[in-house]
Formats: structure tokens, sequence, C-alpha cells
């Protein structure tokens, strides 16, 4: 593995374990016997085991990587708007997660606002919809 690449991992799994977040360094997976702080320590997973026996620690690096444990794809640049739909698909469920942050928040003027993009974004959806038939 690469030097930067293994520096970064365990850079990015020590912010992890730093944000309050203690992780069992004596976890095992039951496939290979790998100990989760081999898997720190290498950045290599031992088997398709390792996957659900880390899978906490994992999705909890990943979410700290890149802001989100889900990968969405790319939606391909064009000067067209052929993409627009799912742009807007995207935006509205980007905006619901939102809506619900605020208001599990208590933070109801960011609520409604969401509320109202998200309505706005609904009507653009169900306008493209009727469009294409």
């Amino acid at each position: 593995m690469d030097h930067n690449l293994k520096s970064f991992l365990q850079y990015v799994f020590e912010i992890v374990e730093d944000a309050g977040r203690q992780v069992d360094d004596e976890l095992v997976c039951h496939g290979c016997g790998l100990v989760y702080a081999e898997f720190k320590k290498t950045g290599k997973l031992g088997c398709a085991s390792c996957y659900n026996a880390f899978r906490g620690q994992i999705l909890r690096a990943l979410q700290n990587i890149h802001g989100n444990s889900e990968y969405k794809g790319r939606i391909p640049a064009g000067r067209d708007n052929k993409y627009e739909h799912m742009i807007l698909k995207r935006e509205l469920a980007e905006n619901k997660q939102l809506l619900r942050k605020a208001v599990e928040a208590e933070e109801f003027e960011d609520a409604a606002r969401y509320r109202d993009i998200i309505n706005d974004l609904a009507q653009k959806i169900q306008a493209e919809e009727v469009k294409d038939v």
C-alpha cells in the first residue's frame, strides 16, 4: 500500500476515535481472525467478513472522509437539461435530510425554509414528469 494512503487512513481512523467514538481495538473478524487494531495500522481487510465485523468503524471513517457513508454517484455535466430531473431528485433528497435534522435539533425556522424548498422542488419534479409524457 502506498505510504501516503496508509498514513491518510491512519489519520482518518485517529480522527474518528478522537471525536469521542472509542473503538474496541480488540474487535476480531470471525472469518479470518484479523484484529481491528491491525486493520487500522495497515488499512487492509483480511476477508469479505471483515466488512461486517468492522462495519460501524468503516462507516464512521467514510462519513468522516466524505461527509456521507453512501455513494451517490456523479451526474454527468452537459449543456442540455438531460440530467435536470436527476439533479432535482438529488436536491429533494438532500433537503429532506436537512429538514429531518433541523426538526430533530428544534431549529424550526430552518425547518420551515427546508419545507418550502422541498415543496418547490417537488413541483419542479412533477412539472418535469408531465413535460416528459
